[in-house]
């Protein structure tokens, strides 16, 4: 099998998961491909997205892993059938869903993160209230584990704590401020966060305030990752109610960096952001 000239998204996500695999096994490289019977070098151009790996390939070396059948098996097989450089999409189940893992692993290989949520607080820098008061007043299905899923967003937090956080961007919406999810005490907890949040080095807050004139109708939430090496790749991730759409395609990828570029210069200066922040929780002290 040739190698790739370059990693795709999908190949980075299964070599990520692969290594992380590995690891949680307690193996070394070297100890892992003595027992599977491969060579180092396989191994380490497949965990670091650089060659792909045949799905039946793939499913054997995650029963050698002890991967067991689930969202995320479900996931890297679905990405190793798929030929890269064309988009995909997930259906966002309730729980813990592909797509999810996907944008989860997207989140951990990223240099920096841009993120445009005009109506909800984005889930790594929602506080643990205001996730539990989302998830209970959403829709509910069969499969939905609401405990599960806010443990899984927390857990996503600790990216932005780690000594080589990506760089983290954010719009937000200035209606998702002042929408009372939860109510009042909730809602004054969130904005304390998101007040602190901005005195993190690598976070950078920005409020589109209800008085622009910025287009919404040009495009929903969405991210932008930006993955660290080997071989600088950029997607984009868009939601809508039932799906998550990944963009690897550059030409689309280029537009969402545009839409981000144009909301980003439509909202407030990070001081500002914050005087408006201060404001709406000065507001809710006295409600």
């Amino acid at each position: 099998m040739p190698f790739a000239k370059a990693p795709s998204v999908r190949m980075r996500r299964i070599g990520s998961a692969l290594r992380k695999a590995r690891e949680e096994n307690g193996l070394t490289m070297d100890t892992a491909c003595r027992r599977y019977g491969r060579s180092k070098g396989w191994l380490s151009t497949l965990e670091n997205g650089l060659h792909p790996i045949d799905p039946q390939e793939l499913s054997d070396l995650l029963d050698f892993y002890g991967v067991p059948d689930g969202p995320l098996r479900e996931s890297l097989l679905h990405l190793a059938k798929h030929n890269p450089g064309k988009n995909w999409q997930r259906a966002r189940e309730g729980w813990i869903s592909a797509a999810a893992l996907d944008l989860a692993s997207l989140e951990e290989d990223s240099v920096l993160i841009q993120s445009f949520q005009p109506n909800v607080i984005p889930g790594l820098l929602q506080t643990e209230e205001y996730a539990w008061a989302l998830m209970k007043a959403g829709l509910k299905g069969p499969k939905r584990n609401n405990a599960e899923l806010v443990r899984f967003r927390m857990s996503r937090q600790r990216l932005l704590a780690r000594k080589d956080a990506p760089r983290y961007e954010t719009v937000i919406g200035e209606a998702a401020l002042r929408q009372q999810v939860g109510g009042a005490s909730v809602m004054r907890a969130q904005i304390r966060k998101l007040i602190e949040s901005p005195r993190r080095d690598q976070v950078a807050l920005h409020v589109l305030p209800l008085s622009s004139n910025a287009d919404l109708g040009i495009a929903g939430s969405f991210d932008i990752f930006t993955l660290g090496p080997p071989g600088q790749l950029t997607v984009a991730v868009a939601e809508d109610f039932t799906r998550s759409t990944f963009v690897e395609s550059e030409a689309e990828v280029l537009i969402f960096e545009k839409i981000f570029a144009y909301f980003r210069s439509a909202a407030l200066d990070e001081a500002s952001s914050l005087r408006v922040l201060q404001q709406i929780a000065s507001d809710h002290e006295h409600s």
